[in-house]
Formats: C-alpha cells, sequence, structure tokens
C-alpha cells in the first residue's frame, strides 16, 4: 500500500477510518522497531542500563494480522494508528536473540490509556489455539476453523512471558454504563482480570478468555494501588530478565482522548516508573526498555501534558540508571495506607468545611430573621420572602426621641 502512495507531503491513503499511512509509512515503522531491537543490544551489552525509544507510529494495537477484534465491537475496530507491534517485535527479538546470554523471561507492562490488545493477542498466540467462523450463503450456513500458533522461540514461550495493561474500559461516555449508546472506548476491550495461569500454569494450555471482572476506568490512587496490589508483586514474583514499558501518556488527565478515564498526572507516570525500576534492579540488572505509545495532548509544547508528562518518564529512568534500590513489598502496602489517610483527612476537612458554611448560613438567617421560628418561603406565601420585622411600640419610639432632642 504505501509504495503504492505518490511521494507527495499530501499524499496519504487510509489504512482505516483512523489509520492513514504515507509513501513512507512502512519505512517509519520499520525504524521505529528497528530501534527498539537496537535498545536491547544495548541494555543487554551492558552499554546502557535502561532506554527510551522515542519512535512513531506507535504499536501496541497491531496484532498479528492488523486489526485485533473483539466482542463489543465485532464487526469494527481499527489498527490505532499502529503498523508493526514495537514492543512485541523487541520482545521476541530479545528472547530469541539473547537466550544464550540468559535471557528467557521477558515481561511487558503497558501503561497507555487504551488496552494493548494487539500485544496481548500476539502472547495469547504463543499458546496453539483454533479460530472459528461462522460462514452463510443463501444455501449453506457452515464453519471454518484455522491453527494459530506463532512462537517466538519454541513452546516454552508461554511460560516464559508476563503481561499487564492498566487501561480504561466501558462506555465511551461514562453516563451511559449499561447502554452503552455511544459506543465503547477504543478499543472495547480489556476487561479487568488476572489470567488463571498465573495461579496455576498448566491452564495456559487452554487460556481462559472469559472470566474478568468488570472496574471501568480508573482513577490516580486506584491505578497506583492496581500496581501496588496486583501487578508489581505478580511481576517481581516472575522474577523477568528484562523489563518492556508500552509507554503511553495519553492517560493524562488533560488529554481529551482519554474520555475522563483513568487521569494521571505527571507525578504518577515518575512514580510507575520508579516502581518498575525498583523490580529491574531486583530482578534484572535494571535492563529496561520503553517504548512510546500514544500521548496527545501537545499543545504547548515543551509545556504540554504531553511533553511535562515524557519528561517524567525520562527522569525517573535516569535516575534509575544511578539507583539501586530493590522493591519492597511492604513499602507499597505503608505507601497505600499513607495516601489512603491522606485522602480521608483531606476528605474529613472538606465536610467540616461545609459544615461550617452551613452553619454560618443558619446563623446569618437568625439575624436576619430575628430569634422567632423562620417562615417557609414559599410560592403561596410570597410575603414569606420579606425580612421578618419585629413589633415596634410607636408612641414608646416617639417619646424616647423627644428625650433625646429627636423630636418636637
Amino acid at each position: 500500500m504505501c509504495s503504492s502512495i505518490p511521494d507527495h507531503p499530501s499524499a496519504v491513503a487510509n489504512l482505516d477510518a483512523d489509520t492513514t499511512m504515507s509513501r513512507w509509512s512502512f519505512e517509519s515503522a520499520l525504524r521505529a522497531c528497528g530501534s527498539v531491537c537496537e535498545a536491547v543490544d544495548k541494555v543487554i551489552a551492558g552499554d546502557n542500563r535502561n532506554a527510551f525509544c522515542v519512535v512513531r507510529p506507535p504499536g501496541h494495537h497491531a496484532g498479528p494480522r492488523g486489526i485485533v477484534r473483539c466482542d463489543n465491537d465485532p464487526d469494527g475496530g481499527s489498527h490505532g494508528f499502529c503498523f508493526l507491534n514495537n514492543v512485541a517485535i523487541g520482545a521476541a527479538y530479545a528472547r530469541s536473540m539473547y537466550r544464550n546470554e540468559g535471557i528467557q523471561k521477558i515481561a511487558i507492562v503497558d501503561f497507555d490509556v487504551h488496552h494493548g490488545n494487539g500485544t496481548e493477542e500476539i502472547i495469547r498466540q504463543l499458546v496453539p489455539t483454533v479460530e472459528k467462523a461462522v460462514i452463510r450463503t443463501p444455501f449453506a450456513v457452515g464453519e471454518i476453523a484455522t491453527q494459530r500458533y506463532r512462537p517466538w522461540l519454541d513452546e516454552t514461550d508461554i511460560n516464559n512471558v508476563f503481561f499487564a495493561s492498566t487501561h480504561g474500559y466501558g462506555p465511551r461516555a461514562l453516563e451511559f454504563a449499561n447502554t452503552p449508546s455511544g459506543g465503547w472506548f477504543y478499543p472495547a476491550s480489556g476487561k479487568s482480570g488476572v489470567s488463571d495461569s498465573i495461579s496455576n500454569p498448566t491452564v495456559v494450555e487452554t487460556p481462559n478468555l472469559t472470566d474478568f471482572l468488570l472496574m471501568p476506568g480508573m482513577q490516580r490512587l486506584e491505578v497506583r494501588d492496581t500496581y501496588r496490589k496486583r501487578i508489581l508483586p505478580t511481576l517481581r514474583e516472575f522474577d523477568p530478565d528484562i523489563i518492556f514499558i508500552s509507554a503511553g501518556f495519553d492517560a493524562h488527565k488533560k488529554d481529551s482522548m482519554n474520555f475522563g478515564y483513568v487521569g494521571m498526572v505527571e507525578d504518577d507516570y515518575e512514580w510507575v516508573t520508579e516502581q518498575l525500576i525498583k523490580v529491574a534492579n531486583t530482578c534484572c540488572n535494571g535492563r529496561i526498555v520503553s517504548v512510546l505509545e500514544g500521548g496527545y495532548k501537545i499543545h504547548g509544547g515543551i509545556v504540554s501534558p504531553f511533553a511535562r508528562s515524557v519528561a517524567s518518564h525520562v527522569r525517573a529512568l535516569e535516575d534509575g540508571g544511578r539507583s539501586r534500590e530493590l522493591y519492597d513489598l511492604r513499602d507499597g502496602e505503608w505507601e497505600s495506607q499513607y495516601e489512603r489517610h491522606l485522602i480521608d483527612e483531606k476528605e474529613r476537612k472538606r465536610q467540616q468545611k461545609i459544615e461550617k458554611m452551613q452553619m454560618l448560613e443558619a446563623e446569618s438567617r437568625r439575624a436576619l430573621h430575628g430569634d422567632g421560628d423562620e417562615v417557609e418561603d414559599t410560592e403561596d406565601n410570597p410575603s414569606a420572602r420579606k425580612r421578618k420585622r419585629n413589633q415596634v411600640d410607636y408612641r414608646q419610639l416617639y417619646a424616647q426621641m423627644k428625650k433625646e432632642g429627636f423630636a418636637a
């Protein structure tokens, strides 16, 4: 497709409704993958402790055959600006090319606001599965089936690859949770859940694709606690030899692409990166290869939400090049309790402020209307809107004014 497009700046073609391409898009995608593979070379050789690949186009929505469809959007879907899955290619490259240098276990952590459905589908095909499709014609209905199996190295791949994705899931309009008339938040897949193979490795031969719990959207504390309680301990137990990060920054609360899901800020990206560095220091000599995915709030240039988020991520990686701090589960537990205490304290002060304002309003009303009973202001009693007046003895008032020289 790319080779058929004229070499002109305004000449583009549409791969789908979202994804456009020019004559050099495929070349750009190859260079993006190549930079990830080169980062793997440098990190494993020890030239760099970690690396950040600033690449376009992104890749985590690209599956084994392009678009990855799901039950919530069976006839739609898009490539999501992705052509080749940069992270999956880099991970497969590391496992295959450096198997004799001790690189056996590969971990991929994706914190883009959109589900890394392409990466997940590629990993699911490390297990032989059967893809079925129903064919209907005017004269017959039938089913065709085909085997799917794309290993990276050998049949032990599935026991040596870890994938985690935190993202938004649910209808595009949050107010229509049960009737998503506005469509699904892209790519409409990725219900919350943990693979059965985490607790029972034997089930990788028959993966369960439907046993999930729904948790639509996550805010800052929930994101951090998800990492503290579910992802980081499991990642540490997996004990990877290298960690890849699909680093998308469209979960920023000011990025309209996330439709209000997640809502992270720069400090959260730095925190997540620091936690992954601690795990990498504990398991694999700090080896991390981070690859840019989404991030679209670029207005403002170097002070845009995207730029500030990337800077926070890179700053944490740079500090991680010098840091040797190890991962400790107890630190996360203490931090979670402390943050929840701060939130509870903030909520308590907010409630106190509301109660104080209500008390001041009540005192103000009493000062205006006197100590008597308040009169309800209704349409049937318009006089109640008037200020309540106390009875005045005008004779006594006149006598007092004469005495003080204010009346003849």
